[in-house]
């Protein structure tokens, strides 16, 4: 189907080079869905950007971060990431901006549990690396998003004038989904009234929850990453079909979680009005990280 416009992704990760592709994918992804063979085999930085323009897509929001570094699935707290390999992340992320000039934004993944160092992280990837976001995932870091060690990030997101992404729903890994519960981010939107959250990967199945914060916070959208979009619940488009949903929602593939080729013909036949259709392929993501 011929594109009217070109579309936003509102979440893609950075592929691992073919070369580099020896690191074990979680085994409990496989439960879930089948990878992608860019994410199973690895794929190029040239890979990524031949797909999004195959598939017409303008821009993209990337998230420069390391998974599976908790000591324990159950109880471990931190992801214990040495400086050099946090600054090796912050260079990726920055050669594919400045390779590709204009086409990309990106966020940072942070570990809270270091506090004010995940603070001083944050503003070396926004001063020297040209970030303007963070990244976190409750569920790998072992604490909930309203625990006390985000909230130095968050207040430093506003000030900054970044948004945040942030993982709810039951997560693909083998981690706790009560780290992820919709629900807990209602003392932070309530808390930080100017920061802007994204929630990332759904929500499900708390779906209904997720909702009820989109309609009660201004600052607070959701991104269909990781997500088919036929497979995303009706009542999320139900939403996004209303006068207060059609801001909220955003399309996004979480590459190379998923191709970008699905992604786009999926987000073309969701079923959305042709109003809310644009401002959930292109125009919500637009707004909210300013490209």
């Amino acid at each position: 189907m011929a594109a009217k416009y070109r579309l936003v992704d509102a979440m893609t990760g950075m592929p691992s080079p073919p070369r580099a592709q020896a690191r074990k994918l979680d085994p409990n992804i496989a439960r879930w869905f089948k990878p992608s063979k860019e994410m199973s085999e690895g794929a190029t930085l040239e890979d990524m950007v031949a797909a999004m323009d195959a598939g017409d897509v303008e821009f993209a929001h990337i998230t420069a971060a390391i998974m599976g570094r908790v000591a324990s699935p159950t109880y471990g707290v931190g992801q214990d990431i040495p400086d050099q390999l946090f600054e090796t992340l912050c260079r990726r992320g920055a050669e594919l901006m400045n390779r590709f000039p204009g086409r990309f934004k990106a966020c940072i993944g942070l570990d809270p549990s270091r506090v004010m160092g995940a603070v001083r992280r944050l503003e070396k990837a926004v001063r020297e690396f040209g970030y303007s976001g963070a990244y976190i995932m409750p569920s790998m870091i072992g604490l909930p998003p309203n625990h006390a060690s985000y909230f130095p990030i968050y207040a430093k997101c506003v000030e900054l004038g970044l948004p945040i992404k942030i993982n709810v729903g039951v997560p693909g890994p083998l981690r706790r989904a009560a780290m992820q519960s919709p629900m807990l981010l209602d003392e932070v939107l309530l808390a930080f009234p100017e920061l802007v959250v994204v929630g990332v990967h759904l929500g499900h199945p708390w779906q209904g929850e997720v909702i009820a914060l989109l309609q009660k916070y201004p600052n607070f959208y959701l991104a269909t990453s990781a997500w088919a979009p036929k497979h995303v619940p009706r009542e999320l488009w139900d939403f996004a079909n209303t006068r207060r949903g059609i801001n909220k929602l955003m399309w996004a593939t979480d590459y190379p979680l998923l191709t970008v080729e699905r992604c786009v013909r999926e987000g073309w036949e969701v079923p959305l009005k042709d109003e809310a259709k644009r401002r959930y392929l292109r125009d919500n993501a637009l707004e909210v990280f300013k490209f």
